[in-house]
C-alpha cells in the first residue's frame, strides 16, 4: 500500500471513528502526557469529574492554531472562573513542542496555566491521543537548515472537543471558526447539567 493510500485509509478510519465515537458513550482511550504544571496525566482519563475543553495546536503553526487558541482564550474569559471546567491543549508536534516550548507559548499568548493544561509527550503517546480523538496530524515537506534544524509545518485537523464529566465527547467543532459566544454557552450548559 502506498503512503498516500495509507493516509487516505487512516483519514477514512478517523472519520468513521468520529461518526460513531462522538455519538457513543465511551470516553476516548487515554495515554500518558506531560503538562506544563510538571505533572503527568493519563489523558483524558485523569480529568474525569470535570468538564474538559480540548484543543489541538502546535507552537510553530502560522495560521489555524493561532485562530484556534485566540478563540479558546475568548471562551476561557467567559467560562474560566468555573472550577468545574478545565481547558486542555494537546500538541500536534511533540518533536518540537517540549514543555519549555509550551511554557513559552503560554507566556506569549497569556494562557492561564493551572486549570489550562498544555500537554506533550512521546511521539507514540501523543499519536495515540490524536487517534483517540480522530485528529490527523501529518508533517509536511521538511527542509534541513545548515545548522541541522528541521523546518516543516504540520497539516492537521482543525477541531476542538467538549468532554462531559465521564470523559465522553459531547461536542466537536472547528476551532479556527468557532462561534465563541455559542460555544461558551454550550460549555456552561454542560457544566451545569452534571
Amino acid at each position: 500500500m502506498s503512503y498516500s493510500s495509507r493516509i487516505r485509509w487512516k483519514i477514512f478510519l478517523v472519520a468513521i471513528g468520529l461518526l460513531f465515537g462522538c455519538s457513543g458513550q465511551q470516553p476516548p482511550r487515554s495515554s500518558p502526557l506531560q503538562a506544563t504544571d510538571g505533572r503527568t496525566y493519563n489523558f483524558p482519563a485523569d480529568l474525569r469529574g470535570k468538564v474538559v475543553v480540548v484543543s489541538f495546536i502546535y507552537t510553530h503553526c502560522p495560521d489555524i492554531c493561532r485562530m484556534t487558541i485566540g478563540r479558546m482564550l475568548e471562551v476561557w474569559e467567559k467560562v474560566g472562573s468555573d472550577t468545574g471546567i478545565v481547558f486542555a491543549t494537546v500538541t500536534l508536534d511533540p518533536a518540537r513542542d517540549t514543555l519549555g516550548a509550551l511554557r513559552y507559548y503560554a507566556a506569549v499568548w497569556g494562557i492561564p496555566l493551572g486549570r489550562w493544561l498544555l500537554l506533550t509527550g512521546t511521539i507514540a503517546d501523543v499519536e495515540r491521543v490524536h487517534e483517540a480523538f480522530g485528529v490527523v496530524a501529518r508533517k509536511s515537506y521538511t527542509e534541513r537548515l545548515p545548522s541541522g534544524e528541521e523546518v516543516y509545518f504540520v497539516d492537521h485537523t482543525d477541531a476542538v472537543f467538549l468532554l462531559d464529566r465521564q470523559g465522553v465527547i459531547r461536542d466537536r467543532r472547528e476551532g479556527s471558526s468557532l462561534d465563541v459566544a455559542a460555544y461558551a454557552e454550550r460549555v456552561q450548559q454542560l457544566a451545569k447539567s452534571e
